[in-house]
């Protein structure tokens, strides 16, 4: 099974709906495939619960993507855990997340242009 761990560190619309676009198309791309996009600094933005995104990816997370932000970030701007969507999974710290899945044979993209 392909595994892959996509960081989210920009709140550009483009690059939001960009993602979302590649999310969708790595889906339809593989048949087995386990897809993480973990969101730190502004990319948070991408899942607060306000985000203009909230059904799209509510339905991607269904489809089986997981959502992971930081906890450091959300602390850094006095964000409670409470202010993103409830499927997302929080983890202390995306940079040390992204460490783990990549020396667990992950394969890495940087989201954005």
């Amino acid at each position: 099974m392909y595994k892959v761990v996509i960081q989210l560190s920009n709140n550009d619309i483009a690059v939001q709906k960009a993602t979302i676009s590649q999310l969708n198309n790595i889906l339809n791309a593989f048949e087995a495939i386990e897809v993480e996009l973990v969101m730190n600094g502004a990319g948070i933005d991408l899942l607060l619960s306000e985000t203009l995104y909230q059904n799209t990816l509510a339905g991607l997370h269904d489809k089986g993507i997981q959502f992971v932000v930081c906890k450091n970030t959300l602390n850094h701007r006095n964000l409670s855990t409470s202010s993103v969507l409830a499927f997302a999974r929080i983890v202390p710290s995306a940079i040390a997340h992204l460490i783990l899945r990549q020396h667990e044979g992950w394969s890495y993209i940087k989201a954005g242009f």
